[in-house]
């Protein structure tokens, strides 16, 4: 086809389209019925004829033009302008593009027109030509991208110059102000708002971006000394196009004033004076008050107010002037008081006024006032330039008006205002009787722009004259113009000539618009820009280009409209500022992509979600333009995504390399107007990813009890990442279950067979067992897949059966022989194997069993009559036979219980309840019953029960029907003995009555006794078995276990018996019984010091009592994950509410405390201070401490030991995370530190945690075993220098334990290690040993397996600050200890242990010395002298003093107390209870006395061969003095602790208890070898 041709097709299609135009504009109605009546093929067809029109028109750019020339309203020239309609007409044409944006196109823009064709609705979808559908959204953000790209166009404030808003003053914040208003030609465009200040001015005002609502944010203040009348504001408005666009506008906010300041009086006080000859209506005075709002707030009126002397004056109320109104009545030298308001009248609301009082001295008539001469009336004109100090600008001149006296003193009264002279803006000269004002500071018409100045003269008379000088301030040039905050401007490229670029704004602070008018003019770039000289409009004269020049500066002059008072050029003042001019970027270039292909690596088909695939990038030389990215096509099942704005390519669905091994996507890059594309080849990886899968389910039935040597069976799966199902697969096999590994194995070849046989019946078998076998690819490294395999199992008769009857059965006594039960049987085989079962009396049973039983069939006889007295219960043997092949036979015991008859008749009884009343707060508590001795037990419904004499018990209360006992609230400590008579009548027996006696001991128990208590768990005995004496004791002294633990517990910790109290015995549900107990000497015994006493001492213990203890100190987080599965804490639960164990003959009331355990760690809180502390008031957990004890609850945080010694503290709890810190300053280089672990060896409970911390040659050494395994840690970065203190910090966690030396935190000196096998907690409830420890840790070790047995070696040395968990331990005062110094307080070992040198300590110690042989000259020297054993002492010694009998010197005797320790005769005799008193009593039923006792002990020294012939007294008056004895200050002189007991002080009364507490409450072995040395070693 010719292209001539082409041309006249192009301008026919042209002339069609020009005639379609009106039928177009026809009706929409009848369009409407057309494109119904056609429905969808011709309406795709007149798309498809529109379509080719566009294309061929696109060619001819004069007739586009000239028909994007066409009206904007005609829907017709829609197809070259953008629309917004939605209608079906509209969308029949949709725009495509501004076309007279870019009048010649490229030609590649023409595939972005064909692809932006309207779309074809039918129904609910959409089909786009051109396009896939799922790109059809990303063309509608196209559509709508090219209006925002070829429409961004500036906002622009239409009313700018209108704006004239006012705020009037003192409003709060947040007052509106005016709304804003900016209008942008662009459709869709949003506009912001904000103001524009400098970044150091604090903001007034706030506005809001998006409606432009201007709100106050500052409280303004028109008045003194603010000034603030005016602010001005800038503002401005930026669109959202790209790039964004701005405009701004300043306008003038004016501060408007309110009626809020009162007057002023211009002076602080009025004392004038009249002649006492001036007559009514004559002046007076004037009084003067200014106000410092403007207008008509600024009006002041005056008025006298009634009171005082009000009726002899009157006052002009504009003036200010007082009249005489009345004659004067007062003498010379008297007062007129008046008050005198001013206020403003004309706006009354508020009211504003001030109030002065006016004193008027009376004077002579001889005596006048002094006058002014030649004043001056007319007000004086200052430029506010003006600044000439040494000129005078008034001069007055005055005289007094006294005879002889024309001297005056003048004075400038200084105001209340600024404009009265409060300021010294003026001051003023006196020369004799005259008086200039000059200038005195700078003059501002902008702040003041008139002074009212009053001068006055004063004679001798004292009389005053004033004068007022009215002076006004003339404005000049002297403010310089200043621009607002607008600093840069915005204007698009290819924008035409005249476009508005921006506005700036200057503003010239002069008052008067002789000097404040500004205009502009440039300073250059007037080739490309030109300015309004009175507005500040700055508009293009040429048409930019981007590329070529991004931006320019420039400079802008502002001129105010008068020659200037700062520079004497005859020139205005002149304001510059350069401002950036940025030209904007548009979108006419066209993105391209890097690459034509892109090609990423291998993708697993297991790649996660929104895994990163590849980053496509295509560049485009706009800045302006957004490239928007989308996947075209290609993109099978929505598999991969795209970020718009970055080209990431991320996995968006779950890849399959079986369904598709490869994607080829095709990538749009899009910049609103043009686009590219691109390919993305992806390959899909493929991976295991699929697990095995088995060919079918398996199930086998086989005989129990059976082992079979081939498979049972054969079991297939095969991986369906391997196509070929022929290939070997890959796969192992494996039993999953632990418990089924033993029973069950299978080879890789998929065998099944048996290892043992399976057991089809009860109570450990099943009649199919589910088997669960595993499947692993990739030769067992790769997926699993699990299977059930069902082994059904065939019974074989190889179960007995047994009885099933409910037990025990009753059978009364008294009763004649006949049936007793039927009996009942089962058997865990199928019935075929099971009944009719057959019953008979074994024959291994009894003859007495044979005799008195029979079982016919299945029912057992009584052949005799029974008596319950004789026998209370039978256990019959019975045979039970089933009927299986083979028969299967099996003896079950049949509990047969013989109930009682009340047929025996009751006798006297006496019983002992003991009751632990704890802290005397028990309520009413039943105690327990009263005791009868009947060999019935049955029988309580025919007793009766009531007090004997019939008179009740203060103190307690009796259930007549039960005989129950109730001890009353309140009841106090002591022994009660209760009577009772008990009346009984049945079938069998007559009514008789007998007495009963009950003896109630009540003990009190204090809350400390529990806080301190230790605590034991035994393991199978019960309650009551424990409290009561045994049935078949033959002696009358036998006891209960209860009161035996009591005696071999006061035994073990060297106290009395009464010093020890047994008060808790709780049954646990797992067999064990709780008790706890507690123990004290003058104070009770640390917990720590009974448990580890007991622990030491266990297995002695277990063999005295016969018991068996499964745990001392009850610890309910002892056993790992028991009963948390991290940290675990004990806390102690108490309570006032008894419980009672009731045994015949004796009962016991317990307190209720038990051990509750917390799956937390926290630190211990102590509420209390130690050691002498007292709490701080209003602050919780603090204390004030005495010197040295310096722990946050006055802890002594420090003790020192000397290599052979040790000490107990309170154990820790097990924790996720704990952390132990603590210092030490060793004296030599071995030694065990710290000891954590078990104190012996328990077979119950054999738990082998332990820690401990040693110096191995100067290396601190850390071992810690969590029960499966010691790990040992060894720092060797750090040496420990013996006399330096260094710290040490532990952290024990689940997987890693750590040590570190001085917080050092390197790696060279953290000293790491981890937790041996499956354990991860250090579970220990022995106390926490420092120094040492008194167990054999070898032997100990041996029996735990311990792999590492930490040193027995004790340290030397001292330890402190020792905190677990934040709790700092009173390392001073320990539970237990042995040869310890608490608070390290020996002078040479404080000394050394700061790092004081050893030189300098023996050099001071020499010192100390010497000065000690020179005092000790000094003092024998002076008793010589002076004869201190001269007779003339006797008066005041006595004659005890001066016994001088032969022999009776000291130092001849040298009486050595060792004399009074021979063996005693005397039986030592340890508290029995009461019930047990008479057993303990000696053979001649004597109770020793102390004279008895110390009269012995005299007696059997006399009678010692050794001793001296003569007791020597004065070694009592003189002890020490020479005397082997040394001191009488302890009993123990020269002995060691454990040489005496003085366990027996406790029975000689009351008087004496508080000396056995004193002597009686150490162990023994805690004082036996004791180094009695008395300093350190060095």
């Amino acid at each position: 086809m010719s292209p001539q041709h082409c041309q006249s097709q192009q301008q026919t299609q042209i002339y069609h389209l020009a005639q379609c135009r009106p039928q177009f504009l026809r009706s929409r109605k009848n369009l409407c019925r057309k494109l119904h009546k056609y429905q969808t093929l011709a309406f795709a067809l007149a798309l498809i004829n529109l379509h080719a029109a566009v294309l061929v028109s696109a060619a001819l750019s004069p007739s586009i033009s000239a028909l994007s020339t066409s009206s904007r309203d005609d829907p017709f020239s829609g197809f070259f302008t953008p629309a917004n309609t939605q209608t079906v007409e509209d969308s029949l044409i949709l725009p495509l593009t501004r076309l007279r944006r870019s009048p010649h196109p490229a030609p590649e823009s023409i595939s972005s027109l064909y692809s932006a064709l309207p779309a074809a609705r039918t129904g609910n979808s959409a089909i786009y030509f051109g396009m896939s559908p799922s790109s059809s959204a990303a063309h509608e953000n196209s559509v709508n991208q090219i209006e925002q790209y070829s429409d961004n166009r500036k906002p622009a404030f239409k009313n700018c110059a209108s704006y004239k808003p006012s705020v009037k003053e003192e409003r709060p914040e947040n007052t509106f102000v005016i709304m804003v208003q900016a209008v942008d030609p662009d459709s869709d465009q949003e506009i912001k708002y904000s103001l524009v200040q400098s970044a150091a001015e604090r903001s007034k005002f706030h506005i809001d971006p998006k409606t432009g609502v201007i709100v106050t944010a500052h409280i303004f203040d028109r008045d003194e000394p603010i000034y603030e009348k005016a602010v001005y504001v800038t503002v401005q408005a930026t669109d959202n196009g790209r790039p964004p666009l701005d405009d701004v506008c300043t306008f003038k906010v004016t501060i408007e004033d309110i009626n809020d300041n009162p007057p002023v009086f211009n002076k602080a006080r009025y004392d004038e004076s009249m002649s006492e000859d001036k007559q009514p209506d004559a002046i007076v005075m004037r009084i003067s008050a200014s106000d410092l709002d403007d207008g008509n707030n600024s009006i002041v009126e005056y008025e006298i107010l009634p009171d005082r002397d009000h009726l002899y004056f009157k006052i002009d109320k504009a003036a200010g002037i007082i009249y005489l109104n009345r004659p004067i009545d007062k003498r010379p030298g008297q007062y007129y008081t008046i008050n005198v308001r001013a206020y403003n009248s004309i706006v009354p609301d508020p009211p504003q006024d001030a109030q002065i009082e006016v004193r008027i001295r009376v004077v002579e008539s001889s005596k006048k006032p002094p006058s002014f001469v030649d004043p001056i009336e007319d007000p004086i004109y200052l430029k506010e330039d003006y600044m000439n100090y040494s000129t005078p600008i008034v001069t007055l001149r005055a005289v007094s008006n006294v005879p002889d006296k024309p001297e005056v003193i003048f004075e400038l009264i200084t105001g209340r205002t600024e404009q009265t002279n409060s300021k010294k803006t003026f001051v003023f000269n006196q020369t004799g009787t005259t008086v200039t004002i000059g200038l005195g500071k700078l003059l501002d018409y902008e702040s003041v722009t008139e002074y009212t100045l009053t001068m006055s003269a004063r004679n001798t008379y004292d009389l005053v004259a004033e004068h007022i000088v009215k002076i006004k301030v003339e404005d000049v040039n002297d403010n310089i113009p200043y621009f607002t905050e607008v600093k840069k401007g915005t204007l698009l490229e290819n924008e035409p000539p005249g476009t508005p670029v921006m506005q700036v704004r200057a503003f010239d602070m002069d008052g008067t618009e002789a000097n404040n008018i500004v205009s502009f003019e440039l300073a250059d770039n007037r080739e490309y820009f030109k300015i309004d000289p009175h507005t500040g409009n700055i508009t293009a004269l040429t048409t930019f280009d981007r590329e070529e020049r991004d931006f320019y500066n420039v400079k802008v002059i502002a001129s105010d409209n008068s020659p200037s008072s700062l520079y004497n050029n005859g020139e205005p003042n002149r304001g510059q500022q350069v401002f950036r001019i940025e030209i904007a970027d548009k979108n006419d270039h066209k993105p391209h992509f890097q690459l034509p292909e892109y090609v990423p690596d291998r993708l697993p088909e297991d790649a996660n979600i929104n895994f990163i695939v590849i980053e496509v990038m295509a560049e485009d030389e706009d800045n302006a333009s957004q490239i928007q990215y989308t996947i075209e096509s290609g993109n099978v099942g929505n598999a991969f995504k795209i970020e718009e704005k970055t080209g990431k390519i991320t996995v968006n669905q779950r890849l399959d390399y079986e369904n598709i091994t490869e994607y080829v996507l095709k990538i749009r890059a899009f910049d609103g107007i043009y686009d590219d594309y691109a390919t993305v080849k992806i390959e899909i990886a493929d991976v295991n990813d699929n697990p095995p899968e088995f060919k079918e389910k398996y199930s086998k039935t086989i005989q129990e009890e059976m082992v079979y040597d081939y498979c049972i069976l054969n079991i297939e799966a095969y991986d369906p990442d391997i196509k070929n199902r022929s290939a070997d697969q890959h796969i192992k096999y494996s039993v999953v279950k632990e418990e089924q590994k033993k029973m069950l194995t299978i080879d890789n070849d998929g065998c099944l067979k048996l290892i043992q046989p399976l057991d089809r019946d009860p109570p450990d078998g099943h009649k199919s067992w589910q088997v669960l076998i595993a499947a692993v690819d990739e030769d067992g490294y790769g997926l699993k897949s699990v299977t059930h395999v069902i082994i059904n199992l065939q019974d074989i008769n190889d179960n007995a059966p047994f009885l099933v009857n409910t037990m025990p059965v009753i059978w009364q006594e008294n009763r004649n022989p006949g049936q007793v039960v039927q009996l009942q049987a089962n058997d865990y085989d199928e019935p075929q194997n099971g009944p009719p079962y057959t019953y008979g009396i074994d024959s291994e049973a009894s003859p007495d069993i044979k005799a008195k039983f029979s079982i016919d069939n299945d029912y057992l006889f009584a052949n005799v009559q029974f008596d319950r007295e004789e026998q209370k219960e039978y256990y019959i043997p019975i045979r039970i036979s089933d009927s299986g092949q083979p028969k299967r036979s099996k003896v079950s015991i049949l509990h047969l219980i013989i109930g009682d008859d009340n047929d025996n008749a009751m006798s006297e009884g006496s019983s002992r309840i003991f009751i632990y009343n704890y802290k005397g707060e028990a309520p009413d508590t039943d105690v327990g019953r009263v005791f009868v001795d009947d060999p019935d037990d049955w029988d309580l419904e025919d007793k009766e029960f009531r007090w004997k004499n019939g008179i009740p018990h203060d103190n307690f209360r009796l259930n007549p029907s039960t005989g129950m006992i109730t001890m009353l609230e309140n009841t106090q400590e002591g022994e009660y003995l209760l009577e009772f008579v008990v009346t009984e009548e049945s079938t069998f027996i007559p009514r008789h009555s007998v007495d009963a006696d009950v003896t109630v001991i009540v003990r009190e128990l204090p809350e400390e006794a529990v806080d301190k208590s230790g605590s034991i768990r035994i393991y199978n005995t019960t309650k009551e078995d424990f409290i009561s004496v045994p049935r078949d004791a033959q002696a009358d002294d036998s006891l209960s276990l209860k009161d035996r633990l009591q005696f071999s517990l006061a035994k073990l910790f060297n106290t009395s018996v009464t010093n020890v109290d047994v008060f808790t015995v709780l049954q646990n549900a797992n067999n064990t019984l709780d008790v706890r107990y507690s123990a004290h000497g003058s104070p009770y015994y640390a917990p720590e010091k009974l448990n580890g006493i007991v622990a030491q001492h266990q297995q002695m213990l277990e063999n005295e009592l016969g018991l068996q203890m499964l745990m001392v100190n009850i610890d309910e987080c002892l056993i790992e994950r028991y009963k948390c599965e991290a940290s675990c804490m004990n806390t102690l639960h108490k309570s006032n509410i008894p419980y009672m164990i009731y045994s015949n003959t004796s009962s016991f009331v317990g307190v209720t405390a038990f051990i509750e355990w917390h799956c937390v760690c926290e630190a211990r809180l102590s509420s209390y201070c130690l050691n002498g502390g007292t709490p701080r008031i209003g602050e919780n957990d603090l204390c004030d401490c005495i010197d040295g004890f310096t722990g946050p609850h006055c802890e002594l945080v420090s003790v020192g030991f000397y290599g052979n010694g040790y000490a107990f503290y309170e154990p820790i709890s097990p924790c996720e995370n704990t952390r132990i810190s603590l210092e030490v300053a060793p004296q030599t280089d071995q030694g065990l530190i710290m000891y954590l672990g078990p104190l012996n060896y328990n077979p119950l409970l054999p738990l082998s945690d332990f820690l401990s911390l040693e110096l191995v040659k100067g290396f601190p050494t850390l071992t810690v075993d969590y029960g499966s395994g010691a790990i040992r840690i060894e720092h060797r970065h750090i040496q420990l220098q013996v006399g330096k203190s260094y710290q040490l910090d532990i952290i024990l966690q689940k997987t890693s334990i750590e040590m570190t030396v001085d917080n050092c935190r390197l790696s060279t000196c953290m000293s790491l290690g981890a937790p041996q096998g499956p354990n991860e907690f250090l579970n220990v409830n022995a106390p926490l040993q420092l120094g040492g420890t008194p167990i054999d840790l070898f032997q100990l070790g041996q029996r735990l397996n311990w792999t590492y047995t930490p040193s027995m070696q004790g340290f030397f040395g001292c330890i402190r600050n020792l905190t677990i968990n934040n709790h700092t331990y009173n390392l001073g005062a320990p539970a237990i200890s042995r040869n310890i110094d608490s608070g390290c307080q020996r002078a040479v070992a404080v000394a050394v242990s700061f790092g004081i040198d050893r030189n300098f300590i023996i050099a001071i110690v020499a010192c100390i010395m010497l000065l000690l042989i020179i005092l000790l000259a000094v003092v024998v020297q002076k008793k010589q002298k002076n004869g201190w054993h001269e007779k003339d002492i006797d008066d005041i010694r006595e004659t005890i003093i001066n016994y001088e009998d032969e022999g009776g010197g000291e130092r001849d005797t040298d009486y050595d107390l060792n004399v009074l320790r021979t063996q005693p005769f005397y039986e030592e005799k340890l508290y029995k209870d009461p019930h047990a008193l008479q057993a303990m009593k000696d053979p001649n039923n004597e109770i020793p006395d102390i004279g008895g006792f110390l009269g012995d002990k005299k007696e059997n020294c006399d009678r010692e061969a050794g001793t001296y012939p003569v007791d020597d007294v004065r070694h009592y008056a003189y002890e020490g003095d020479g005397n082997s004895d040394g001191s009488l200050s302890s009993l123990a002189s020269c002995t060691d602790d454990g040489d005496l007991n003085f366990d027996y002080l406790s029975n000689f009364g009351p008087r004496f208890r508080k000396l056995a507490d004193m002597y009686g409450e150490e162990p023994s072995d805690t004082d036996s070898n004791v180094d009695d040395e008395q300093g350190w070693r060095i």
